[in-house]
């Protein structure tokens, strides 16, 4: 099934959730457990997403020298870090996920119950198997990032990682029949919300909605094109008017690996990019580095603890920031993979995953700005990088 084809039955389960869920309540509270399987599917490929995407991405860092890797990443993380922060704030002042009531929800977690001290011991756990069957999330990341690197230090690990690569292609393959689903998922889901809860939930989703297309485009404007024009010494319009065929694509792909090729030409040919930091920086970013997903994570945590009235501590919003950078670069290339990602970071969080269903049927509005956030950010770090190597 075609990306604009599987959009297509979202928007209709959306739809029809809408309709079915305020003229047929009792109905959809029945037809409930077709959105629990939806996301027990999406709960069950998380761990095997996770560590094989980790792993293999490490590995693959190996071909860049060490001191550009190390320059690249810290750009990089500046640039998400700078970005959730920035979100997190305007969330935080905006307060979309206050003034709706979620009383149905069978819930007896805390955010992060852990203290700083008690996840850090927790992220070297005692038995492999043991930490896998958990779903512990913070030590399989840790565990695949340290596979990644021992298996570049070791004669037969290239075919090792060959082997989990193809692995992950697999289970990528499965996400993507599940993803399949979505629009099932999206017609329960979201019936059964609008079932208990009316109207108030197309309120909240136009805010949410609203909230996230202003944080990205003041993170845009704050982290990507001041950064730019100072160091560019270029006229705003001049910026936004070179990276106008980037947006083209990104708006209607949604895809930053669908628009990696122009992203690739736009960096050597309108901003004069050389091609020697372009060909490393541009692809690594496509792949670890995602300033939309910056937004998508901390809009989707703190809108989820005001939804349900979770106290996010200063420790426990650090431990928000530390994870998120850290599963960011785990995100599949598939269509609306973003989803099983956000309902990853909730569960890594223990908050409650009930959201991920009307997620689902927003979430094709919200890529469009979250993939022209991270590629944007590729092209703004690629500059950044290319100036750093010209200083020297």
């Amino acid at each position: 099934m075609k990306n604009k084809h599987i959009n297509m039955w979202i928007v209709l389960g959306l739809i029809l959730a809408i309709i079915f869920g305020i003229l047929l309540p009792d109905m959809m509270i029945k037809l409930s457990f077709l959105g629990t399987i939806y996301l027990n599917l999406l709960k069950f490929m998380i761990v095997p997403i996770i560590f094989t995407s980790i792993a293999v991405t490490v590995y693959k860092t190996r071909s860049v020298k060490n001191n550009s890797l190390l320059k690249t990443i810290l750009v990089f993380i500046i640039m998400f870090v700078t970005t959730f922060f920035i979100t997190s704030l305007l969330t935080w002042l905006i307060k979309p996920g206050k003034g709706f009531v979620f009383n149905n929800v069978i819930w007896n977690g805390e955010v992060i119950k852990l203290s700083f001290t008690d996840a850090l011991v927790n992220l070297f756990p005692t038995n492999m198997i043991t930490m896998f069957q958990n779903n512990a999330l913070f030590g399989i990341i840790l565990f695949a990032f340290v596979f990644g690197i021992a298996a570049t230090k070791v004669d037969k690990g290239e075919k090792v990682i060959n082997f989990i690569d193809n692995l992950k292609d697999i289970f990528y393959k499965i996400l993507e029949y599940i993803m399949y689903l979505t629009p099932i998922g999206v017609f329960s889901l979201v019936g059964v919300m609008l079932a208990n809860y009316k109207l108030d939930v197309i309120n909240m989703g136009i805010k949410y909605i609203g909230t996230a297309y202003l944080c990205s485009f003041i993170a845009f404007i704050l982290v990507m094109l001041i950064p730019s024009c100072i160091i560019t010494k270029m006229n705003p319009l001049t910026y936004i008017k070179k990276l106008s065929k980037v947006f083209l694509m990104t708006f209607t792909t949604c895809s930053s690996v669908a628009t990696l090729p122009t992203t690739i030409k736009t960096c050597k040919e309108e901003f004069k990019i050389s091609p020697e930091t372009t060909d490393v920086v541009v692809p690594l970013g496509c792949t670890i580095h995602m300033c939309g997903g910056a937004v998508s994570f901390a809009l989707l945590s703190i809108f989820c603890s005001q939804y349900f009235g979770i106290e996010i501590t200063a420790s426990k919003y650090l431990l928000m920031i530390f994870s998120a950078t850290l599963i960011n670069m785990a995100a599949p290339g598939i269509p609306n993979g973003g989803i099983v990602i956000g309902a990853s970071y909730l569960t890594l969080l223990n908050m409650p995953i009930t959201f991920i269903g009307f997620y689902s049927g927003i979430y094709k509005v919200l890529d469009m700005a979250y993939t022209t956030l991270n590629v944007t950010g590729d092209v703004t770090a690629n500059i950044i990088i290319d100036k750093l190597k010209t200083k020297k």
